[in-house]
């Protein structure tokens, strides 16, 4: 039985540049959780060295600790194992925003990219703009907004938490990162591809504009083509704050993630159809029937 630290392993389930993600049991708690164990190698070709990698890693784990936010994912402790690795422990979730959405450009099978109903949609950005308003705050930016960072705490209906925090940039004493961005360019701001370093939270916002997108049409927009715009089927105050968070100039954008949470409170939500009722017209009895008709009890 494989353990890590006390954590009885289960299964190794992603493994990220730095880091794998392994579910575990915890056997004092009797709880499922999950561990991101450091796991950087030397190499010539990585941009970051082991001892730098190492000071990313712990910089999220501290980073997370200090948030106690219902949509951002909590870490409870870090830990060295017995090999020497350190690792933090977080809540178990049942899975990621893929689940509900598939995989970004595939049309066929299981994982196939869908489109949510707009009510679910809405509530999801509303969740992720919260977690990150609480980033922006503190002057934070999270730089990898993208479904697979975006965990759920149940699988029917489950709530946002915001994860992976690997490459959130601080206020200040901000750890080693390359020149050049790392990692998906899809919900990316352009700004950021440049130089991911000088980046604020209107990074953010523009990943926040390009997932809507995604949740409500099912498919990612050509970011070549600037501002992305919505099908005319969306309410103009939606289709104007997706096109304004995806300006590719930053000042044009909404500032962070509570002004964009805002605009989301003003975009009405469609009405569920009420169920159709079928009313029957009852037949009258002719007077004549009514009499003969048995009186109850006799």
């Amino acid at each position: 039985m494989e353990r890590i630290g006390k954590y009885v392993v289960h299964k190794s389930v992603q493994t990220t540049g730095y880091a794998r993600i392994v579910f575990c049991h915890d056997p004092d708690l009797q709880i499922p959780v999950a561990l991101k164990v450091f796991a950087a190698k030397a190499s010539d070709s990585d941009p970051l060295s082991v001892p730098q990698w190492l000071t990313r890693f712990q910089a999220e784990a501290r980073a997370l600790a200090t948030f106690d936010h219902p949509h951002i994912i909590a870490v409870k402790s870090m830990e060295t194992g017995t090999s020497g690795r350190p690792f933090f422990v977080m809540p178990y979730m049942a899975a990621n925003l893929r689940f509900e959405i598939g995989k970004d450009n595939v049309t066929e099978g299981e994982e196939k990219s869908r489109r949510l109903p707009l009510a679910r949609a809405l509530s999801l950005l509303k969740q992720t703009s919260s977690g990150l308003m609480s980033l922006h705050r503190r002057g934070m930016v999270h730089r990898a907004v993208k479904p697979g960072n975006l965990l759920l705490t149940a699988r029917e209906n489950g709530q946002i938490k915001l994860a992976d925090f690997s490459m959130v940039k601080l206020p200040e004493r901000n750890p080693p990162l390359p020149d050049h961005w790392m990692g998906d360019t899809d919900y990316c701001a352009p700004e950021q591809r440049e130089s991911a370093t000088t980046v604020d939270a209107r990074a953010d916002v523009y990943s926040l504009g390009v997932l809507a997108c995604r949740l409500l049409t099912g498919t990612l927009p050509d970011l070549s083509a600037g501002a992305v715009e919505l099908p005319g089927k969306f309410s103009e105050l939606l289709v104007k704050l997706v096109r304004d968070a995806t300006d590719p100039d930053p000042a044009k954008r909404p500032a962070h993630a509570g002004a964009f949470l805002q605009g989301l409170g003003q975009v009405p939500v469609e009405a569920a159809a009420k169920p159709k009722v079928h009313v029957v017209p009852m037949r009258r009895v002719p007077a004549a029937t009514k009499a003969a008709l048995p009186i109850a009890g006799e």
